[in-house]
């Protein structure tokens, strides 16, 4: 079975010239800033397993203290020319739908609470970083849109720095900050699961 470095290659080669654009820049430009502060794409990221992590992402992990700060930089599976950050901290123990699952095997949607990168507009399209359909100019207006995204980075980076707000991970599902959605939790997880046994019982 290919790794995960060979499987992004093979989603990367059947892509359009706007989205090897994109992708091109966003390794240029975007990924050497999560490098400089150690983070990596690891091979055995989500113990590799294409069921845990997609083609189309990029995983960047930073293996250090309590828990791991990780992101994952994902492209659109149809290959549209966008692509948007989740990101979240994993401990050694992480939750795949309630039961416990090691970290090595985990991929970000595992970790107490995961969130995206937004741009801080609040409306649609707003946790993604390109376009969806036609553009003028196409290379103009994505290098546009990943230096929307680079400026973000420092809140992002900070964030993980310090930790994930306690707070966050009781949240309800969407904005917990000006450029922070929350788009999942286990807390968010137990209430659903919660629900389905009172509907089962009912």
């Amino acid at each position: 079975m290919p790794d995960h470095r060979e499987r992004f290659q093979q989603w990367r080669s059947g892509v359009g010239e706007p989205t090897r654009y994109l992708i091109d820049v966003v390794l240029e430009r975007i990924v050497p800033e999560f490098q400089a502060r150690r983070f990596a794409w690891y091979d055995d990221y989500a113990g590799c397993d294409p069921n845990e992590i997609a083609a189309y992402t990029i995983p960047l992990q930073r293996r250090d203290g309590e828990e791991w700060p990780t992101a994952e930089l994902e492209f659109d599976r149809r290959g549209k020319p966008t692509f948007g950050i989740t990101f979240g901290s994993l401990p050694p123990i992480c939750r795949r739908l309630g039961e416990p699952t090691p970290r090595t095997r985990s991929s970000v949607v595992y970790a107490p609470a995961y969130f995206l990168l937004c741009k801080g507009q609040h409306r649609n399209f707003d946790c993604r970083f390109g376009y969806r359909w036609f553009g003028v100019m196409p290379h103009r207006r994505l290098d546009a849109e990943v230096a929307t995204a680079l400026n973000l980075l420092p809140e992002l980076f900070d964030l993980l720095a310090r930790g994930i707000p306690k707070e966050w991970l009781h949240h309800e599902f969407g904005y917990v900050s000006e450029h922070v959605l929350l788009l999942g939790s286990w807390h968010l997880t137990e209430r659903r699961l919660g629900r389905r046994a009172d509907d089962r019982r009912s």
